[in-house]
Parts: structure tokens; C-alpha cells; sequence
């Protein structure tokens, strides 16, 4: 009896529903689980039929059969179990027959657990899993878990296919995977697995490898390491995608970027070069540099005659294989930019040597030698390569009474049209000083000429006439920079300072005239703009430079002197720069 108590209360105690039977299927027994399970405390379920609870559902896969079980089978399943009042549950049902003593089947109990959370996460684990796998395949992702204890590695299938190999191709050991790194990537791909799992972190590769039949590709891999419940690292698992395709069109991006670079670099060099030998500098400095681009074996060449060069292929000496659209228009446009830079250097070399010749027929005749008088001229045109002549000229002739006739002037502007204005005024005005010598009738004279010749030029000029006999100075200005006179004893004037209008301004205008008288050992300076211009000072600045630093200089030879003044010329202005000096003796 007590053993019969001891089950009865064990059947009561498990969190199973139970049910037992006889041989017509009518419960006789319910423990409380099942009570809780099929029925409210209000409906009974002694006394009914097991058949109500387990009655076959159309919609069901499976249908309990008790005939089974009371012919002495067992029965397994899961069934959508009815409650008496109506609603159901999903349940996995294990019906056994029950025996008497001479093992004839009297009846049979009747198991029930309730699968419905169970189940519906199951269902919600295989779909999550469902939808990962899409995922992936969408994604085209694979997916490894590595197992340090083991060794064995495991890929699936999509991991397998961007590896290239069939679906099991792969072995299972690290060894295998590693064997597939690209030799060039494989110390820092072990380096910073070996980092991860060191800091227990997650890492990410981005590496070469090789296919089983030597294709050579680019995978991505998302790792994580995992651990123990001691915090052990005890493998890895992770994702990888073939990042071959991004690879390319980011290095063909990488490629024409460091191209198009390259060119507009060559293209500034070549702005810069001059002369045809710097254009040939530029251009094997250029092939080095294109060299580096091009596949391996592609022989480069500096060819002759680069003003007449018309494609890329001038440029190329030797080439294993053909070349891609994107290197010969690398090279086409390389040996465009060389041609037009040879071109203008040679453009440059013939309008240099046009404006040498024209720069030296323009030159002043030979100083005058007098006996009372030293003479010294530094004389630079302004400009650039292109527009090295000058608009500034000078003249110092012997009259026929023997007194020394000093001009120095400017026209506007400087290249070659300053410089045609600027041989007919000096001709001119070196005609004048034949006919009468004194400042004031040549200038005079030259107002005439500018009014009636070049109405629309712009000219300054300053004349001085010295007798060397007593020292007599007289001075005419036409909007000049001022005569500047040193004492021997240092002291300085500037005559014709702020006087005067410019050549061909004002028609018979008589102008005023300065004069002084000069000592043995005194000295005349005459400027043109040039000197004493800047963009960091006033013109008074300027001349009052000039005045100081004559007086420091003036016991220098002349040739010194005239340098030393010349040196004060701002050179950014590229302004046309004329120094002339006379000492009395």
C-alpha cells in the first residue's frame, strides 16, 4: 500500500500531464499537471474519453491512434491536444499500454508536455537561421567556426565556393587555410590573428589569396574570438566576403588618380622649362616616373626632334605585350604636353635671340673719353625671357665745344614696342645735341618731335650739360627721376626734383633749368626708375636711398659705384634698370 501511495504522489509531483486509461479509453486517472493542463478546476475530465483530448485534427500531420497502444504498442508524437472547453495546444504525446499480471493490456497511460513555446522557438530558431543563410548567400557570404581544442575548422559551402572549391573541398585544419595566404600578406595576416586572440577581440583581414588553381584573389574577413568559461580564447568563428571586384575598381581609381597627378606635376614642369635641354630633363625625369605605372618590362625612350613628337608611341622603345587603353592615353598625353613645351622653347630660343640682336643694336655708342671726366654706365633691361628688352636708354656724347652732354630717359612699358619707341626718341634726341647741346632745347625740341611722331607714347627724360672747364651744371627734367650731384665732402642734391612734365605732353612748353657747379672729385648720378621703385616703399623712399648710398660710394671706382647703386632695384618689379655716372676730375 505504501509503495502504491508512494507513485500515486510521484505522479502528482511531475510537471507532466498524465492520464491513464482503461480498455475502452476512459480516463480513470488525472494527476494535477494534467488537471492544470487540459481543464479548468470547474470540468472534470474523469470519466471521459482520452479520444475527446487526442481526437484527430484534419489540419494535423499526425493522428493518435489508441488502438495501437491497447493492442500493446507504444505511440510517439506531437499532436494539437483539445482542451474541453475548445482551445488547443501543440504537445508532444507518449501513450503506453498498461499490463495486468497476466500481460494482457487493461488500459493505457497517456503522457502530454506542452511543445507550444518549445516549439514556437524552435520554429523561430530555424527561420532566424533560415534568414541568416539568405543572408549570407545574398551577401554572398561564408561563414568558419575554428575549435582550438580540436583543430578543426569548419566552412560552409559559401565559404568553400569563394575559396574555390567544391562543396567538402575543404579539410578541416588551420593549415589548410593558411596555406591559402599569399606569401606577401601572410606575417601580418598570422600577426593580427595572433593580436586578437591575445586581446580576445574581434579583427579583420583584408588579404590576398590563391585559389587550388592559382587564381589570385581578395578576401574580406570578419572575425571574433571566442572563449571559454574560464575566458580562454577557444577558437574563432567569422564571415568572409571575395572583395576581388572592389579591389580592382578602387586600385583602377587608385591608377588614374595617380595619373592624372602625375600629369598635371609633368605639365607644371614643363610650364617651367625654358630651353629644349631643361624640356629633355623634364621629360626622361617624367619616363621615370611613368615607368613605375606601366607592367613590368615596358622600355621607355627620350626620342629626337620632341617638338615634332605626335603620339605616345614615340616615347615607347620596347613593350613585352601590348598596352592598356589607360596607359597609351598616359603616354598620348604625355608626349602632347612635351610637344608644345618643345615647341615653345623653341619659340623662346628664337625671340631670345631676336630680342639679343635687338637688345644689342640698341646699345649706346662708346663712352666718350675726356680728359676732366670719368664715365661709367650699368645698364639691365627688365622683362621676362620672352620680353628681355628694355625701354630705358642713355647717351653721353662729346659736344663740339667740348662740354659733356648726359641723357638718360624711359619709355612706358618695356619689350619690343618700348624699345622702337625708345631708338627713335634716343636717335632723335642724339641729333638735337648736334644742333644745340643745351637740356633746354633738346628737350624742347624733343616735345616737338614726340607731339608730331608718338602723340600716344609715354616718355621721361632728364638732359645735363657740364662744362669741364669750370664745372658749370645745368639741368632740364621731363618728369625724370631727379639728377643726383655728391660733394666731395659727402653732401648730395637732387636737382630737377619734382619738376617737369613728360615728353610730348604740353606742345612749346618751355621748361625750366637747374644749375649748379661741381668740384674736382664731385659726382653726377643719373636713374632711371627702376633703382629707386618698390613695392615696399614711396618713390621719395627710394631716392633718398639712392642719395645715401652715392654718398657712401663715391670715392669707389665708377664701375663699382654703378654696380652698387644698380643692386638697390627691387627685382620683383623686373623693372629695366640704367645707373650712369660721371666724376670731374
Amino acid at each position: 500500500m505504501q509503495r502504491y501511495i508512494d507513485e500515486l504522489q510521484l505522479l502528482h509531483a511531475i510537471r507532466l500531464a498524465v492520464v491513464a486509461t482503461d480498455r475502452e479509453g476512459v480516463i480513470t486517472f488525472v494527476n494535477e499537471a494534467a488537471t492544470e493542463t487540459y481543464a479548468s478546476e470547474d470540468v472534470g475530465l474523469l470519466g471521459r474519453n482520452v479520444l475527446e483530448l487526442l481526437a484527430p485534427d484534419p489540419d494535423a500531420r499526425t493522428s493518435f491512434d489508441l488502438g495501437v497502444v491497447l493492442a500493446g504498442a507504444t505511440w510517439r508524437g506531437d499532436l494539437t491536444v483539445r482542451r474541453p472547453r475548445g482551445d488547443t495546444f501543440l504537445a508532444a504525446v507518449s501513450a503506453t499500454p498498461v499490463r495486468d499480471g497476466e500481460d494482457d493490456v487493461v488500459g493505457a497511460v497517456v503522457v502530454a508536455e506542452d511543445m507550444t513555446d518549445i516549439r514556437e522557438a524552435e520554429a523561430q530558431a530555424t527561420a532566424s537561421e533560415q534568414r541568416l543563410r539568405l543572408a549570407h548567400e545574398a551577401a554572398q557570404l561564408g561563414s568558419w567556426q575554428w575549435d582550438m581544442a580540436t583543430g578543426v575548422t569548419v566552412w560552409d559551402e559559401q565559404l568553400e565556393a569563394i575559396y574555390g572549391m567544391p562543396p567538402g573541398g575543404f579539410d578541416g585544419t588551420f593549415e589548410a587555410w593558411e596555406a591559402t595566404v599569399h606569401p606577401e600578406d601572410h606575417d601580418e595576416v598570422m600577426a593580427i590573428v595572433q593580436d586578437a586572440m591575445e586581446k580576445r577581440s574581434s579583427y579583420v583581414l583584408r588579404n590576398r589569396m590563391f585559389w587550388p588553381d592559382g587564381t589570385l584573389r581578395w578576401i574580406e574577413a570578419h572575425g571574433r574570438v571566442t572563449t571559454d568559461e574560464q575566458g580562454n580564447p577557444s577558437g574563432t568563428i567569422g564571415c568572409v566576403r571575395d572583395v576581388t571586384d572592389r579591389v580592382l575598381v578602387q586600385e583602377r581609381e587608385a591608377a588614374a588618380a595617380a595619373r592624372a597627378l602625375l600629369l598635371q606635376e609633368v605639365t607644371a614642369d614643363f610650364f617651367r622649362a625654358w630651353t629644349v635641354e631643361e624640356v629633355e630633363a623634364v621629360l626622361a625625369a617624367s619616363l621615370g616616373r611613368v615607368a613605375r605605372i606601366l607592367p613590368p618590362g615596358v622600355e621607355l625612350r627620350v626620342p629626337d626632334g620632341l617638338a615634332s613628337v605626335t603620339g605616345g608611341d614615340a616615347l615607347v622603345a620596347g613593350s613585352p605585350a601590348p598596352l592598356s587603353r589607360e596607359d597609351v592615353q598616359l603616354l598620348d598625353t604625355l608626349a602632347a604636353q612635351c610637344a608644345i613645351a618643345a615647341q615653345r622653347a623653341a619659340l623662346q630660343a628664337r625671340t631670345s635671340d631676336i630680342a639679343e640682336q635687338l637688345q644689342s643694336s640698341l646699345a649706346a655708342s662708346p663712352l666718350p673719353e675726356l680728359d676732366r671726366f670719368e664715365l661709367a654706365v650699368h645698364y639691365a633691361p627688365g622683362g621676362d625671357a620672352l620680353e628681355h628688352v628694355g625701354g630705358d636708354w642713355y647717351d653721353a656724347v662729346r659736344t663740339a665745344s667740348g662740354t659733356l652732354a648726359l641723357i638718360v630717359g624711359d619709355v612706358m612699358g618695356r619689350g619690343v614696342g618700348a624699345a622702337t619707341t625708345m631708338i627713335r626718341v634716343r636717335a632723335g634726341i642724339r641729333g638735337l645735341l648736334t644742333v644745340d647741346p643745351s637740356p633746354r632745347a633738346v628737350l624742347a625740341a624733343a616735345d616737338e618731335m614726340m607731339n608730331r611722331d608718338a602723340p600716344d607714347q609715354f616718355v621721361t627724360a632728364a638732359a645735363v650739360l657740364v662744362d669741364p672747364r669750370t664745372g658749370a651744371l645745368t639741368v632740364c627734367n621731363a618728369g625724370h627721376m631727379p639728377v643726383v650731384v655728391v660733394h666731395p665732402d659727402g653732401e648730395t642734391e637732387a636737382l630737377g626734383a619734382g619738376s617737369g612734365v613728360p615728353l610730348g605732353v604740353v606742345r612749346r612748353l618751355d621748361r625750366g633749368v637747374v644749375t649748379g657747379r661741381l668740384e674736382p672729385g664731385a659726382l653726377i648720378v643719373m636713374v632711371t626708375d627702376g633703382v629707386v621703385e618698390s613695392r615696399t616703399y614711396d618713390l621719395d623712399w627710394g631716392i633718398a636711398r639712392l642719395r645715401v648710398r652715392a654718398a657712401e660710394m663715391r670715392d669707389r671706382p665708377l664701375d663699382e659705384l654703378v654696380a652698387g647703386l644698380a643692386a638697390l632695384a627691387d627685382e620683383s618689379l623686373q623693372d629695366d634698370v640704367t645707373v650712369v655716372a660721371a666724376r670731374l676730375r
